[in-house]
């Protein structure tokens, strides 16, 4: 998501100002947290695994690698009218090796831009790029025309003027800020109703997010792009800045760069998911599904469950919201011939799979679940089918509470860790801060000690650690630091360094966290089960083989076991897969025997 308020060219896109596309880079890895969150509300919209997604002003190509990861199965059309960035887009998708899906298109937005991609989109992208044309309202009309029925628009737009703080940007001139902001009218922006535009394309939309960049000097990608910030607004005004405030700005400038400047940059942020219609005028109902086994989530172990039943020909059907607990990790590990592969990647080729047996895959999230064994119903809400089944399979997963601390979101996947066996080789000789929250923190500590000498366990909240437990972290040469961490310092998604609220900060390449995890338990909850606390958290309780105390109702992966990786959660899903077969074989057998015996004179 990237925007240029700050530039003064009237037209920059194709003839770009000296800098501009290092600044798109830096607000780019400045949104991580941003774009992924809203990457999140397009899958969830989503009804079907995306095959074509249109980036409407790709920039220097951030989004678009981003929508490339996150829908393996898709190909990517980012439009831009400039041949400089759409250079970026190509080499942004060459390191990133999605080069083969990223389609680098050169048009003019203000034109029909619709002639360049296929028909019928599953995904028109226009994150802070609509304001800047000539019309807005008929860029809307033509997203709209080139997205299939039931397609889903995401349009990020600016709430208000973007603003530096405070007023005398630290230089401790009164009016500083207002002196050298421009005044000129924010391009499209400012009078716009977008609700109202989208409404009057046609769109549907599902749901309206606020969102906010907030850029401080904390980091070195910050105190680049405040620099540009503050440097831009005044060589725009330039003779008309006085002697002073000029050598106050100076000052300021120096500030910046030494990462010492109270000044923060915000940028608020208006996030619409929209759809269009399946059909125009009035919708039939959807038909009810039924199906023998009913498998609630697409990730490894319903995939696993769901493919070990259909080769068994049973009849199956797998509903799935498309958020798979690990998504924002680079790659999968301990996964025999799949080293490294992407977990979208990996999933994506796992329902390939399970379609090709015929498991019927449907888009969604379960809202509740009622009935008996060989008579259940799961619900999706309003205007979506209802599945019948005669066994349930939970294959929900977990959810993972992630401590309050600012960055450690941002990094969380990527450099901000928990596993020492999922992503501890990938960190090993690195300077690792772990963060406590009680003592599974020093346990970590300990862990992956093995593979670094340079860890070090950050108490943050925590209790002293025991006189046993003080030994063994001595004895495995890892210090102890003191004091609540006030944030993560995270830049992208890299770790830089974990700041504490003295003031005091510690130079770091990984965190290490221990978050509180909880399965999701409210289907199993709903239906008369109880769900059992563990030290490491909430869980689904079930035998060996992912057996409820429900009758007919099964569970596997992580929501029954907490600390399941991908192999043990896709070892899981065939376990449980092939236990509920074998209950369906046992119970059909039994039905034929006693009707065999009733049919004895």
């Amino acid at each position: 998501m990237t925007h240029t308020e700050q530039y003064a060219a009237p037209a920059p896109w194709q003839d770009l100002p000296a800098g501009f596309a290092e600044h798109l880079e830096l607000e780019a890895r400045l949104s991580t947290s941003l774009r992924n969150s809203s990457l999140e509300r397009a899958q969830a919209a989503l009804d079907t695994p995306p095959a074509h997604v249109v980036d409407l002003g790709s920039g220097v190509g951030a989004d678009a690698v981003a929508l490339a990861q996150r829908f393996p199965t898709a190909r990517v059309h980012a439009l831009d009218v400039s041949d400089e960035l759409l250079a970026c887009v190509r080499a942004a998708a060459t390191t990133a090796q999605v080069a083969d899906r990223v389609d680098a298109h050169r048009v003019d937005l203000n034109d029909d831009w619709t002639v360049e991609i296929p028909d019928g989109a599953d995904l028109v992208w226009a994150a802070l790029s609509v304001h800047h044309l000539d019309n807005p309202a008929k860029a809307l009309r033509r997203a709209y025309s080139a997205l299939r029925p039931g397609g889903v628009l995401v349009l990020a737009e600016l709430a208000a003027a973007p603003s530096l703080d405070p007023d005398d940007l630290g230089s401790g001139r009164a009016g500083l800020r207002e002196r050298i902001l421009d005044d000129r009218p924010g391009p499209g922006y400012a009078g716009a109703d977008w609700a109202e535009l989208l409404a009057d394309a046609g769109f549907v939309p599902s749901e309206q997010r606020e969102q906010e960049l907030v850029v401080d000097a904390s980091t070195s990608d910050g105190a680049r792009y405040l620099e540009h910030q503050v440097r831009s607004h005044r060589d725009h005004l330039a003779d008309d800045v006085s002697g002073e405030d000029r050598a106050s700005l100076g000052e300021v400038l120096v500030s910046i760069r030494d990462g010492a400047s109270p000044v923060s940059y915000r940028s608020a942020r208006t996030v619409w998911v929209a759809a269009r219609p399946q059909a125009e005028g009035t919708v039939d109902q959807p038909a009810d599904i039924d199906a023998e086994v009913a498998v609630v989530g697409g990730s490894y172990a319903g995939l696993a469950a769901a493919i070990i039943l259909a080769r068994s020909r049973r009849d199956v059907v797998m509903i799935d919201e498309g958020q798979p607990r690990n998504a924002s990790a680079d790659g999968v590990h301990n996964l025999l011939g799949h080293e490294g592969i992407s977990p979208r990647e990996l999933i994506a080729k796992g329902r390939a799979e399970a379609e090709s047996y015929g498991v019927r895959v449907v888009a969604g999230r379960a809202t509740g679940l009622s009935g008996t064994v060989d008579d259940f119903t799961l619900r999706l809400g309003d205007d979506r089918p209802r599945i019948r089944a005669r066994r349930i399979i939970l294959a929900t997963g977990l959810v993972d509470e992630l401590p309050d601390i600012p960055g450690v979101r941002e990094g969380w996947g990527k450099t901000v860790l928990h596993c020492p066996f999922c992503h501890g080789w990938e960190v090993r000789d690195q300077r690792i801060g772990v963060v406590c929250r009680d003592e599974i923190g020093i346990h970590q500590a300990i862990l992956f000690r093995q593979l670094s000498n340079r860890v070090t366990l950050f108490l943050h909240e925590a209790p002293e650690p025991t006189e046993q437990q003080s030994a063994m972290l001595a004895a495995a040469g890892i210090p102890v630091v003191r004091g609540r961490i006030e944030k993560l310092v995270v830049e992208g998604a890299e770790m830089r360094a974990v700041r504490l609220e003295s003031g005091e900060s510690f130079d770091m390449d990984a965190a290490v966290v221990a978050p509180h995890t909880h399965a999701r338990t409210g289907l199993f909850e709903s239906i008369g089960g109880t769900a059992e606390q563990t030290p490491f958290g909430t869980q689904i309780p079930a035998d060996p083989r992912g057996e409820t105390a429900v009758p007919g109702v099964w569970v596997a992966g992580s929501g029954g076991q907490l600390t399941a990786m991908v192999s043990v959660s896709s070892a899981s899903g065939v376990t449980t897969g092939s236990a509920v077969h074998g209950d369906l074989v046992m119970a059909d057998l039994d039905r034929m025997v006693r009707s065999r015996h009733d049919d004895l004179p």
